[in-house]
């Protein structure tokens, strides 16, 4: 006794092959012959094939372009077959292959775009990011932004389809965001939030400040309450995720304030009041010159760059990078005066330079303490 065997259509992979008919039909001349056969043959395989491309037509399109896919499909053999009707609700006018052409690129366009961000393609890269103290790391997010994380730092990555949302919890990271108008990029870090569209810029959260340094483009500044933010992340609905809308209340009650714009060669400090998660404001822009600037990256490079900088303020930006704790033995050393550039990570190195070039004195006092003092003569 025979058996019959009835496969039904796979309406994922029929989806797919819609949208590959639309952007494959989408040029600029127009479909050959061959093209509409095949695409021919592929509706006639079940009522799902013309379903879906009828759906896609319609949700992508917006308007009337079943018409056009049918015309052609129809006209073949010089109008001796009349082929396939999409829908047999509707008339089939007479268009010609051009108009055909020209109606699909527009449903081309959306479809191409719906299938680069599909939602699990752009979630790929959420998640918690850190570093160790002494450790740096590069990451590329699924949008091709690229985060380089500096040491003793943590970021959390919260994308969906229409934004870009990324929180600093601690440490420094610097961005090289990828344009994309339709999904604002922005990092959030204490109370201050910056917004990119395509940029690179430096973020830095310490204490009660967020320094916010610009290599290129422009970035939006603002305030926000902590809390409230905190908790719509950790939802992962952001704060603005219906600007384009125009529902955005709440930007509208208070919790997200525009403080100012910085641009490439510029940077600023969003410093936040101690003890309250409430109020924020901006420090005067500041210019940065090019040397100056080269100085404040060069931690990307894997080097600490000094010019003059006192004692303390060497100790502080080292103190980052080791566990080692780095004491003076009066409080006049801490003026002295270093400039040069060290390696990140290779302490001792550092500490070599010291004794060697600045009439310092290094005393090991255990595995993680050295003390700092004036070398004697």
């Amino acid at each position: 006794m025979s058996e019959n065997i009835v496969e039904f259509p796979d309406r994922t992979v029929i989806e797919e092959e819609a949208g590959a008919w639309l952007i494959r039909l989408d040029g600029d001349c127009a479909p050959s012959a061959e093209e509409l056969a095949s695409l021919r043959e592929w509706l006639e395989r079940s009522p799902v094939h013309r379903e879906q491309l009828s759906s896609l037509a319609d949700f992508w399109g917006k308007m009337n372009v079943l018409t056009e896919l049918a015309v052609p499909l129809g006209r073949l053999d010089g109008g001796t077959n009349r082929g396939h009707v999409l829908s047999p609700r509707r008339a089939i006018p007479q268009y010609a292959r051009t108009g055909f052409a020209a109606a699909v690129i527009v449903i081309g366009i959306g479809i191409a775009a719906a299938i680069w961000s599909r939602p699990d393609q752009l979630l790929s890269s959420n998640g918690l990011y850190a570093t160790a103290i002494g450790q740096q790391q590069s990451t590329t997010l699924a949008d091709g932004s690229v985060v380089l994380l500096n040491t003793n730092s943590q970021f959390k990555v919260d994308f969906g389809d229409r934004y870009r949302n990324v929180r600093l919890l601690q440490g420094e990271a610097h961005f090289t965001v990828t344009r994309d108008s339709e999904r604002p990029f922005r990092v959030y870090a204490g109370n201050g939030r910056v917004q990119a569209v395509g940029t690179a810029f430096s973020v830095y959260l310490k204490d009660n400040s967020v320094d916010v340094t610009v290599t290129e483009g422009r970035v939006s500044l603002a305030s926000v309450n902590r809390a409230t933010t905190n908790q719509l992340l950790e939802r992962q609905a952001p704060p603005d995720r219906d600007q384009s809308s125009g529902s955005n209340a709440i930007v509208e009650s208070g919790a997200i304030e525009t403080l100012g714009t910085i641009k490439a060669g510029e940077s600023a400090s969003i410093r936040s009041a101690p003890d309250t998660e409430n109020i924020s404001t901006i420090n005067a822009i500041e210019t940065v010159a090019a040397q100056e600037m080269a100085k404040r990256l060069s931690w990307r490079e894997g080097m600490l760059t000094f010019s003059g900088d006192p004692l303390d303020v060497v100790v502080d930006e080292i103190s980052r990078y080791t566990t080692v704790s780095i004491e003076f033995s009066d409080p006049a050393v801490k003026a002295t005066r270093i400039g040069g550039r060290f390696p990140i990570g290779e302490t001792d190195a550092m500490f070599d330079a010291l004794e060697a070039n600045f009439g310092l004195q290094v005393t090991r006092l255990s595995h993680d303490r050295v003390l700092l003092s004036v070398a004697e003569d």
